[in-house]
């Protein structure tokens, strides 16, 4: 009887590990750990997404939503990439958003001071750095003005989002630094970030590339592919 208590005792101690840096311990439809390693604060971004920040950062906590959904969705895989992606390579990716209104503070997306020096008149991203292909304060990389389809399947446990399947193109217009953000950290197009995703697109919320999307998929943090394409009318037109 003593030996059962205490497997039970483990058994649910583990099932709520602290997450580690960086990483998403709440918002609606997420379903891991909402307690963050030692140094770290969940901290809210918005009703879909709370991440592991420094506790020094001065952030405000606020509990995390959870979902008891556990339907889980194949992970998508990444086929061979070239350099800034290349057209037809589809490369595993994730998803967030930022702008005017988010938690951190990010100026209004749709603006010419972005890395690229433009914006555009519809969906547009900042991508990470190993496929922006240079880093804060070196201007536009060789993928400004480049498109990309993104397909989002899954939230970040893997879990399959009511809106799976659903398809966007947006322009990259931004860079998403790797100092500092584990998000955008990757090692070259063949690394992966913490949710094995070989880039990040942190798409514009002011351009309505976010909830476009996101849809009513109830996650502010997603997972599926991306895949260069020609731009289209859905990318709208540079302004500078």
């Amino acid at each position: 009887m003593l030996t059962t208590i205490i497997l039970l005792a483990s058994a649910t101690s583990g099932a709520f590990a602290a997450q580690p840096a960086y990483a998403q311990c709440g918002g609606k439809g997420f379903t891991g750990g909402t307690t963050c390693v030692s140094g770290y604060t969940c901290t809210f971004s918005n009703a879909y997404y709370s991440q592991c920040i420094p506790s020094s950062s001065g952030a405000t906590t606020v509990a995390p939503a959870k979902s008891s959904s556990t339907t889980k969705a194949a992970a998508p895989t990444s086929t061979s990439n070239n350099g800034g992606g290349g057209s037809g390579n589809v490369l595993k990716a994730s998803f967030t958003e930022y702008g005017a209104g988010d938690s951190f503070g990010s100026p209004n997306c749709q603006t010419a001071t972005t890395a690229c020096g433009y914006y555009t008149t519809g969906f547009n991203a900042a991508a990470s750095q190993n496929l922006f292909g240079v880093g804060p304060g070196a201007g536009a990389g060789p993928d400004c003005g480049v498109c990309y389809r993104l397909t989002i399947e899954t939230d970040s446990s893997g879990n399959a989002v009511s809106n799976a399947g659903n398809s966007i193109v947006v322009e990259v217009t931004n860079l998403c630094p790797a100092q500092g953000n584990p998000l955008c950290a990757q090692n070259g197009l063949s690394g992966t970030n913490q949710y094995g995703a070989n880039v990040n697109f942190d798409t514009c919320k002011d351009s309505g590339a976010s909830a476009a999307l996101f849809g009513n998929s109830g996650v502010g943090l997603g997972l599926g592919t991306a895949v260069q394409v020609p731009c289209t009318s859905q990318v709208g037109s540079k302004v500078t």
